[in-house]
């Protein structure tokens, strides 16, 4: 009788503890993980919007127009590179509002220099 004892109470207690921990621990490791994920994500898309702006500072600024006489370079060319560094500067421009208008989300993770 002892031996059924002691596994019907360790079965007992397995169940209880498995049961209190899905109850109380479960759903707080799970309310953390999302949190946890959705800041990695958030650091991504900064990331991708951050990059996007020095790739495309990059491009503009070792990029320049050929001179408007030069022979090699046609109007239709001229336009199209022209046009090129103009969808260039919106990506800038769109990326940089991005992150104005979400700086929320990152800059509580910055770290902050005290005043000396």
């Amino acid at each position: 009788m002892t031996t059924a004892w002691t596994i019907a109470v360790a079965a007992v207690t397995a169940v209880v503890t498995a049961t209190a921990t899905g109850l109380t621990v479960t759903p707080r490791l799970d309310a953390r993980k999302k949190r946890i994920g959705d800041a990695h994500a958030a650091r991504d898309a900064f990331n991708t919007h951050l990059t996007t702006v020095l790739m495309a500072s990059a491009r503009l600024r070792n990029f320049q127009l050929p001179s408007a006489d030069d022979p090699a370079c046609t109007s239709v060319v001229r336009e199209r590179l022209t046009t090129e560094r103009e969808r260039w500067l919106q990506e800038i421009d769109e990326a940089t509002q991005w992150r104005s208008d979400h700086v929320a989300m990152f800059a509580g993770g910055w770290p902050h220099q005290g005043a000396d």
